[in-house]
C-alpha cells in the first residue's frame, strides 16, 4: 500500500486527528506524493460521504417503520385508544412514548442514534482533507490557498477543526510556521456571524493559535484586530492570551473595533465582555490603566461617529479617571468639546468641570486661554444641554475674569441664535448679569445678535445694552384646520336568518363549514325529519358519507356526517367506542353498572372531545350536535330546534322562541338541553313586553325557565378582567412551548425591563352577583333523580351555560388539542355577550395553528357586530392587532364600534400607554393610529384614548425625552381643543410643574392650561 493509499483510507474514516498524525510523520517524498494526489480526490471524497448518508437514511426509515408497528401493537394490547396512540407517537417524533416504563424511548435507544443521519455528517470529509493539505503542501502560501478553497465551504458553516491542523504542521520548521501564521492573519476578513457560534472568519481560530504558538508578530491588519475583538473574552481567558500585549494597543487604533463592540454595556457589567475583562485586568495590574486611558482619549481625538466611539466612552467612564489623570490630559479633553460626538463631549465636559471646581491640593490650573477657546467652540454646538452647561461654566469664568467678556462676546452672541429657547433664556440671563463687564465692542456684538430673540428676551437685553425695543405681539390662537368629518360606516344591518324549507335546500347545506349555513342545516333537518322524512331521506341519500371511525369528533362536519348516515340508514354503521373523555355529566351515571357502561361505550357521547381539548364555546357547539345524534338514534328527536337564529347576527327573537316552546308543549315533547341553553343565550338584550306576557302562560319546565329569563332581561353580564402574567427569564417562543414559571405583573415589577414575549395576558370570567344561584347543577344525585325529565333538561342547560362562564386557561400549548378551530361559530354562540367571547379568544392570540386567527381573519369584525358591553378583553384584542398595522378588518372593527358608540377608548388608551411605557410600541405608531381616528371625526374617542395613554407616555420621559413625545403632546393638544376636553390629568400637571423649559415641559404646560380653561 502506497503512502497516498494510506492517507486516502484515513480520509475516508472522517477522523482528522488520525490523518494529522500520519502526515506529520511523512518524509519529503511522502509529502510530495500525497500533495500531488489531493486535489483530484476532492470530488471522490464528497461523493463517498453522500453515498454513506443515503445508506444510513434508508436504514433509519426501516428502523422507524418497524418501531412504529411494534409500538402500535404494544399500545393496542394495553387498551390504548387510537387517538392516544397517534398523539404519543407524534409527540415523540415517531419513536413512541413511554408506556408505564415498559417501552424504550428514543433517549435510551442506541439503534436510533446509530441510524439517525446527522445533517452535519455531509461535511465529514472536509476537515481530513484540509489537514492532509496543511501537512503535505510545500509552501506556506500554498497551504493558505488550500485551507481557503471554495470546495471546503461547509453547508452549515460549522467551525473548522484547529488542533489537527496544528498537529499536522508541528514538524515543519519554526520559520515556516511563523510565515504561515502571518499569511493566514492577512487573509482574515470581518463578516457578520449569522447565528450563535458562527465564526467571524474561518481563518481566525487557526491564525490566533499559530500566532500564539510561534510567537510571530501579528501583521498590521485591522480586520485581524476586529475579528480578535469579536469574541467576548473573560478576564481568565484574556489574562492568559499570548497576543494580549501586542493586540490590545491596536484595539484603540484599528478601524471597526468600536462598531463591533458597540452593544457592550457597562451597567450591568457582564463578566464575559471586553468591558468586564479589561476592568478586572486593570484592577489587577495585568493591563496598564494608564495605557487604557491614553488609548481611549487618543481614539476620541482621531474622531468618528457616536456609534464608533460608544465602547471607548463606556470603557473610559468605567475606569473612573482621577483628577490627576484628567489634569494630565486636560488639553486633550478641551479639544474634544467643540467637535466630538455628544457622548464624548459630555464626558469630557463633566470631568473638566469637576476638575475646575476643585480646591486645595486637588485643584488644577487650567489654562484660561484654552478654556475660553474651547467654551467658545462649545457654544456653537446643536445640543442644548451641552450649550447650557457651557454657559454655566462661562458664567463662573466671567466671575473670576470679567476682563474676558469682550473676547467671549462673539460666542455668547451665537448662543442667542440657538434654536433651543432654554439656551436663549440662559444666555440672556448671563449677559444681563455680566453687562458691566462688556466694553463697546462686546456690547455692539450683543445688540446685533439680540434681533434673533423673541421680543421678551430681546427687550431684556435692550434695557441693559441699549437698542430699539420690540413690540411684544399678543399671543394668537392656533389656527383651526378646516375639517370635514367623514361618515363612519356602521355594522351591516341584521337580516332574516335563512332557514331551508325543502329537502333539497337542506341537502345543499350539508357539510358546509360556515356557521350560519351549518345552523340552517340543523334547523331544517330537524324540522323535515319530523315533517317530511321520506323526502329528506331521498335528498340526503346521495350525500351520505361514513363518519370517521377513529378518534374524537371535533368538527360539526363529523357530527353532521354521522347524523345524516344514521337518518338515511339507521343502525347501519355501528359506532366504535371512543375515548369517552368528553362524556357530559348529565348523561354519565353516578354508579354505572356493566350494562350501562357497555351502552355508553357505544353511544355518540363518547365521541365528544374532553373539555380541555376545545374551548368552551366550541364544546357547546359540539354538544348540540351530539345530543341531536343521540336523540335520532333513540327515536326521541323533537319536531324542531329552539336555538335556530332568526337574525343573521345569531340573535333569536323572543316571541319566536316562545312560539317554538308552545309548539313543543302541544306535542308533549321536552327540548334538548344544549338546544335550550343555546336558545337562551341567543336572546337579545332588553325586555320584550309581548314575549314576557306570552311566556307567562307556558307550563313546561323549559317554558318556565324561558319566562324567568325574559322577565329578568336574560343572562346578567359577568365580570371580565385581564391580568398580565410575566416570566422574566422566558425565551421568545415560550407561549408556544410550555407553561412557564413567573408571577403576576400587578403584584410586583421585575427588576429588569420586560420584553413583550415575556408577558402573557390572562383573562378571567366571574359570573355576576345577580346570576341565579341555580346556574350550576346540584351535586346530589338523589335530588337530580327526583326531578322530571323537563326539569333535568333545564338543569343540564343551566350547567352548559355555566360552562361558558368559566375562565379560559391562561396558557394553551401549541399543537395540543383543537382550540379555536370553530372560532367562526363563537359570536353566534353568545351574540349578546361579546366580552365573554373576547375573553375566550385571549389565550388563542399567538397560536399559529389557530384556523382563521385574529391576525388576518374577520374575527374582530364579528365581535364588533355582536352586542353587549365591551371591556378589557376586547380592548386588548383591538390594541394588539392595531399596534403592528391597520388592515381592512381591523379598521372595519374600529369603525363599527365607533358607529355604535361601543369603542372601549379609555381601556384601549391605557393598554397603549402600558405598551409604550415598556417600549413594546413606539409613540409614532400610536400617533398614526390616533390620526386615523381623528380623520373620520371621532375626536372625543381619540381624546379618551390619548388621555388614558398619556400617563404611560410621560413615564418614559424620565431621561432625555424623545422628539416623537414632543410631537405627540402637540398633537394631543390639537385633539383636546377640537374635542373641547376639560379635566386635569395628574401626570401632565406633574410634568408641567417641573422647573425648566424643555419642549416636553412647555407642551405639558400648554395642555394643562387648555384642559383647565373655563
Amino acid at each position: 500500500m502506497t503512502v497516498w493509499e494510506e492517507v486516502r483510507d484515513l480520509i475516508g474514516t472522517g477522523d482528522a486527528f488520525k490523518v494529522a498524525a500520519r502526515v506529520a510523520d511523512l518524509d519529503d517524498a511522502g509529502r510530495r506524493e500525497v500533495a500531488l494526489e489531493l486535489p483530484g480526490h476532492i470530488q471522490e471524497a464528497r461523493e463517498e460521504v453522500a453515498r454513506r448518508l443515503r445508506e444510513r437514511g434508508k436504514e433509519y426509515d426501516r428502523i422507524r417503520l418497524a418501531r412504529g408497528e411494534a409500538y402500535k401493537r404494544f399500545a393496542r394490547e394495553r387498551g390504548v385508544s387510537e387517538r392516544e396512540i397517534h398523539r404519543r407517537w407524534a409527540e415523540t417524533l415517531g419513536w413512541g412514548g413511554d408506556m408505564e416504563g415498559t417501552w424504550e424511548g428514543p433517549k435510551n435507544n442506541r439503534e436510533y442514534y446509530r441510524a439517525f443521519p446527522s445533517t452535519f455528517d455531509a461535511d465529514a470529509w472536509i476537515d481530513p482533507m484540509r489537514v492532509a493539505g496543511a501537512g503535505t503542501l510545500p509552501g506556506a502560501a500554498a497551504v493558505v490557498a488550500w485551507l481557503n478553497r471554495r470546495d471546503f465551504e461547509r453547508r452549515h458553516r460549522s467551525a473548522d477543526l484547529v488542533e489537527p491542523v496544528l498537529q499536522a504542521v508541528a514538524t515543519r520548521p519554526a520559520e515556516w510556521q511563523a510565515d504561515l501564521a502571518v499569511r493566514l492573519a492577512l487573509r482574515v476578513r470581518v463578516r457578520r456571524g449569522g447565528w450563535e457560534g458562527d465564526p467571524r472568519d474561518r481563518n481566525l481560530p487557526l491564525t490566533l493559535a499559530l500566532l500564539g504558538r510561534t510567537g510571530a508578530t501579528p501583521p498590521e491588519h485591522d480586520p485581524l484586530v476586529v475579528a480578535w475583538a469579536g469574541t467576548p473574552p473573560t478576564a481568565e481567558r484574556l489574562r492568559e492570551d499570548p497576543l494580549l500585549d501586542v493586540l490590545l494597543p491596536r484595539l484603540f487604533q484599528a478601524q471597526g473595533v468600536g462598531r463591533a463592540l458597540r452593544e457592550e454595556r457597562a451597567d450591568p457589567l457582564a463578566a464575559e465582555s471586553w468591558l468586564g475583562a479589561l476592568h478586572t485586568l486593570a484592577a489587577e495590574g495585568r493591563v496598564s490603566r494608564e495605557a487604557l486611558l491614553e488609548g481611549c482619549v487618543g481614539r476620541f481625538l482621531r474622531g468618528g461617529g457616536a456609534t464608533d466611539l460608544r465602547f471607548f466612552a463606556r470603557l473610559h467612564e468605567l475606569l473612573e479617571p482621577t483628577p490627576a489623570e484628567v489634569a494630565s490630559r486636560a488639553r486633550d479633553y478641551l479639544r474634544l468639546l467643540p467637535t466630538a460626538p455628544g457622548p464624548v463631549a459630555e464626558l469630557s465636559f463633566r470631568h473638566l468641570r469637576h476638575l475646575d471646581s476643585l480646591s486645595g491640593d486637588d485643584a488644577a490650573d487650567l489654562d484660561p486661554d484654552d478654556v475660553s477657546e474651547a467654551l467658545s467652540g462649545l457654544l456653537f454646538r446643536a445640543e442644548s444641554g451641552l450649550v447650557r452647561a457651557g454657559l454655566a461654566w462661562l458664567d463662573r469664568l466671567l466671575q473670576r475674569e470679567p476682563e474676558r467678556a469682550d473676547e467671549l462676546s462673539p460666542a455668547l452672541a451665537s448662543a442667542l441664535g440657538h434654536e433651543a429657547p432654554a439656551v436663549q433664556e440662559r444666555a440672556v440671563r448671563l449677559l444681563v448679569g455680566h453687562a458691566a463687564a462688556f466694553g463697546p465692542l462686546g456690547a455692539e456684538a450683543v445688540r446685533d445678535a439680540s434681533g434673533q430673540l423673541p421680543a421678551g428676551l430681546s427687550n431684556r437685553l435692550v434695557a441693559v445694552f441699549g437698542g430699539d425695543l420690540q413690540e411684544e405681539p399678543e399671543p394668537e390662537p392656533e389656527p383651526e384646520e378646516p375639517f370635514v368629518p367623514a361618515e363612519i360606516p356602521g355594522p351591516p344591518p341584521a337580516t332574516v336568518f335563512p332557514v331551508p324549507r325543502t329537502p333539497q335546500q337542506v341537502a345543499a347545506l350539508f357539510g358546509k363549514k360556515d356557521w350560519a349555513e351549518a345552523e340552517g342545516f340543523l334547523g331544517g333537518f330537524v324540522r323535515l325529519a319530523a315533517g317530511d322524512p321520506t323526502g329528506l331521506r331521498d335528498a340526503l341519500a346521495a350525500r351520505s358519507e361514513r363518519p370517521p371511525t377513529q378518534g374524537d369528533w371535533t368538527s360539526p362536519e363529523c357530527w353532521g356526517a354521522a347524523i345524516v348516515a344514521e337518518f338515511v340508514d339507521p343502525g347501519a354503521e355501528p359506532l366504535e367506542p371512543g375515548s369517552g373523555v368528553g362524556l357530559p355529566t348529565d348523561v354519565r351515571p353516578e354508579s354505572p353498572s356493566e350494562s350501562t357502561s357497555e351502552s355508553l361505550s357505544e353511544s355518540p357521547w363518547t365521541r365528544l372531545p374532553g373539555r380541555d381539548e376545545v374551548c368552551a364555546p366550541e364544546w357547546l357547539v359540539l354538544r348540540r350536535h351530539a345530543e341531536i345524534l343521540v336523540a335520532l338514534k333513540e327515536g326521541v328527536l323533537p319536531p324542531l330546534l329552539l336555538a335556530t337564529p332568526t337574525l343573521s347576527t345569531g340573535h333569536l327573537d323572543p316571541v319566536e322562541l316562545v312560539a317554538r316552546i308552545e309548539e313543543l308543549e302541544r306535542a308533549g315533547v321536552e327540548p334538548l338541553p344544549a338546544d335550550l341553553a343555546q336558545a337562551l343565550l341567543r336572546l337579545p338584550r332588553g325586555a320584550d313586553p309581548v314575549a314576557v306576557a306570552r311566556a307567562a302562560a307556558l307550563t313546561s319546565a323549559a317554558g318556565r325557565e324561558t319566562a324567568r329569563w325574559l322577565a329578568g332581561n336574560g343572562l346578567p353580564d359577568p365580570v371580565v378582567t385581564v391580568r398580565r402574567f410575566c416570566s422574566p427569564g422566558a425565551k421568545p417562543d415560550w407561549r408556544l412551548a410550555e407553561d412557564p414559571a413567573g408571577h403576576w405583573l400587578d403584584e410586583r415589577e421585575p427588576k429588569e425591563p420586560l420584553q413583550a414575549w415575556q408577558t402573557l395576558a390572562v383573562a378571567s370570567i366571574t359570573p355576576s352577583d345577580c346570576t341565579p344561584t341555580d346556574i350550576t347543577p346540584s351535586d346530589c344525585p338523589d335530588e337530580e333523580a327526583g326531578r322530571s325529565a323537563g326539569e333535568q333538561a333545564v338543569r343540564a342547560a343551566a350547567s352548559l351555560i355555566a360552562g361558558l362562564l368559566v375562565s379560559p386557561p391562561r396558557f394553551l400549548e401549541e399543537g395540543r388539542g383543537h382550540h379555536g378551530r370553530l372560532i367562526g361559530w363563537w359570536p353566534g354562540v353568545m351574540p349578546s355577550h361579546r366580552e365573554v367571547i373576547a375573553a375566550h379568544m385571549v389565550p388563542l392570540r399567538y397560536r399559529s395553528d389557530w384556523t382563521g386567527g385574529l391576525v388576518d381573519g374577520p374575527r374582530l369584525t364579528d365581535l364588533a357586530c355582536a352586542r353587549g358591553p365591551v371591556g378589557q378583553a376586547t380592548a386588548l384584542l383591538l390594541v394588539e392587532r392595531l399596534a403592528p398595522s391597520m388592515s381592512v378588518y381591523r379598521r372595519r372593527a374600529v369603525q363599527y364600534l365607533l358607529a355604535t358608540g361601543d369603542l372601549p377608548a379609555a381601556r384601549m388608551g391605557t393598554e397603549f400607554g402600558e405598551r409604550i411605557r415598556r417600549s413594546w410600541l413606539s409613540i409614532s405608531r400610536l400617533q398614526a393610529i390616533m390620526e386615523d381616528a381623528v380623520c373620520v371625526g371621532t375626536h372625543r374617542e381619540a381624546w379618551a384614548m390619548i388621555a388614558a395613554a398619556l400617563p404611560g407616555l410621560l413615564a418614559v420621559s424620565g431621561g432625555r425625552p424623545p422628539k416623537e413625545l414632543v410631537d405627540f403632546l402637540a398633537f394631543a393638544r390639537r385633539v383636546a381643543r377640537r374635542a373641547k376636553a376639560t379635566g386635569e390629568i395628574p401626570e401632565v400637571t406633574a410634568v408641567a410643574r417641573r422647573k425648566g423649559s424643555t419642549q416636553v415641559i412647555r407642551e405639558c404646560r400648554a395642555l394643562r392650561d387648555l384642559l383647565s380653561a373655563p
